[in-house]
């Protein structure tokens, strides 16, 4: 009988404890991305975890992963737009804003740009 109290009373603790996390923020920015001069469309999706962001962005009608951290307002990021080519992005997450610079970290042909994104 005891045995049966201890495993109720941690299976109600759990089921309270897990009702009361709440889900990562998502932070959902559009803007543009620039490359030599020609501005995109693009939106970013993210989940807010701790000093983590992670999520996908679509530039015109290519998507890709975006995975970094955040400290003190600054982001460090890889984007991935497929499974043979990433960027490394640089830049600064503000209550309004994500603005930074990508460049090809391992991407054969790939080329330097500015992205400029407003939240939602």
């Amino acid at each position: 009988m005891r045995r049966l109290q201890v495993l109720l009373i941690a299976l109600g603790l759990t089921l309270v404890m897990t009702a009361c996390q709440s889900p990562a923020p998502t932070l959902s920015f559009s803007g543009t991305s620039t490359v030599e001069g020609v501005t995109y469309d693009l939106a970013l999706e993210v989940q807010h975890l701790g000093d983590r962001l992670v999520g996908e962005y679509q530039v015109d009608a290519v998507e890709g992963g975006f995975e970094g951290t955040v400290n003190a307002g600054t982001v460090t990021a890889e984007l991935t737009p497929s499974s043979t080519c990433t960027y490394a992005f640089d830049g600064t997450l503000t209550e309004t804003s994500l603005d930074g610079t990508f460049q090809p970290s391992d991407c054969p042909g790939g080329q330097t740009g500015v992205w400029e994104l407003t939240r939602q």
